[in-house]
């Protein structure tokens, strides 16, 4: 197969996860030939040779499926979300590797000029063991409110809405981890510690122990800038809104939770979460228009293609479904 030909294959979010691999590789290369960058535990990049053989793997059975196997489709959806992972555990040893200037204390400042109060201290007065539990949850659900809603999408075959959500949320997630590269910076609860006068307790102590293990995540100790919880979560309500409107009335009391729960739980500055909302509605304008181009594009290059070739060349760009009641039509109408 041409090069074109594997390209007429690809979908655009797959295409901009392979254009983000040659960085993350070759920075993953870079950091496990690296001896020492500080002294102390924290020396070097632990893992980071285990971290790029995973990206690598990861990488060339992407390129197997898209070639040999299209029609698993739900695999192949799903890998996208597989790669993002893989850049988010890699962010924190990104952030030092690249050493862009801390931002944390110009955040702060911003909040005090907005607000004339720190708003993760103002919040404290509202601190309730109900409260902590439930802005917790609201911040776990992050992890599936925007997978959730595609999966969603999936089981009803609503193909074009399935695919903008996928294409919107790819694009925002990298569109935030180039900004905590770019612009690290720390959480209100580790940049200004001393400034909390009430503890975080809430009534479950799973819930607990879960926020703590949040704070033990290295990625939290400088990745706040945009907050991609805020952002994620608002795009998530705004698709479901545009595609599936019940799942977002479900939706409505995490998203605003999470939200609002990321200063009550000292999480973001209130800046970070501005941000973030700009990040969401670029990727919402953004999504459909560079999927609609992108489909044109890689339907295009297959018919070039299919007249030169012994074996018909198609875009893979559709799901198998729909192709198949295609042919079906097309038999039909013909006999």
């Amino acid at each position: 197969m041409s090069l074109r030909g594997f390209l007429s294959r690809l979908r655009v979010e797959e295409a901009i996860t392979l254009i983000f691999f040659v960085p993350m590789a070759y920075t993953l290369a870079r950091m496990s030939a690296v001896q020492s960058i500080a002294s102390g535990p924290a020396a070097g990049y632990p893992g980071s040779l285990a971290r790029l053989v995973v990206l690598v793997a990861a990488t060339a059975f992407f390129l197997w499926l898209v070639r040999f196997r299209p029609q698993w489709g739900l695999l192949r959806d799903a890998m996208p979300f597989v790669f993002c992972a893989n850049v988010y555990v890699n962010l924190d040893d990104l952030i030092r590797f690249y050493g862009a200037k801390d931002i944390t204390a110009d955040l702060y400042r911003w909040d005090l000029k907005l607000f004339g109060v720190e708003p993760t201290i103002w919040a404290e007065r509202f601190i309730h063991p109900f409260l902590t539990d439930y802005f917790t949850f609201c911040y776990w659900s992050f992890y599936i409110c925007g997978p959730l809603l595609g999966l969603l999408l999936y089981l009803r075959k609503d193909w074009k809405a399935f695919r903008y959500t996928m294409v919107s949320l790819v694009l925002c997630l990298y569109l935030g981890y180039i900004g905590y590269v770019a612009w690290p910076a720390s959480a209100p609860r580790l940049a200004i510690p001393e400034a909390f006068t009430v503890a975080l307790r809430g009534g479950s102590a799973f819930l607990d122990s879960t926020r703590a293990a949040t704070a033990a995540i290295p990625l939290t100790a400088r990745g706040a800038f945009p907050s991609l919880h805020c952002a994620v979560a608002l795009l998530a309500l705004l698709l479901a809104w545009k595609h599936l409107r019940w799942n977002f009335w479900v939706q409505l009391p995490f998203g605003v939770g999470l939200i609002v729960g990321t200063v009550y739980l000292r999480h973001h500055w209130v800046v970070d979460i501005l941000a973030g909302f700009v990040l969401t509605f670029v990727a919402f304008w953004a999504g459909p228009l560079i999927e609609d181009a992108w489909a044109r594009l890689s339907e295009r290059s297959a018919r070039v293609l299919r007249p030169s070739t012994s074996s018909s060349v198609t875009s893979s760009y559709s799901h198998p479904e729909p192709a198949r009641e295609a042919a079906d039509r097309a038999s039909g109408a013909g006999s």
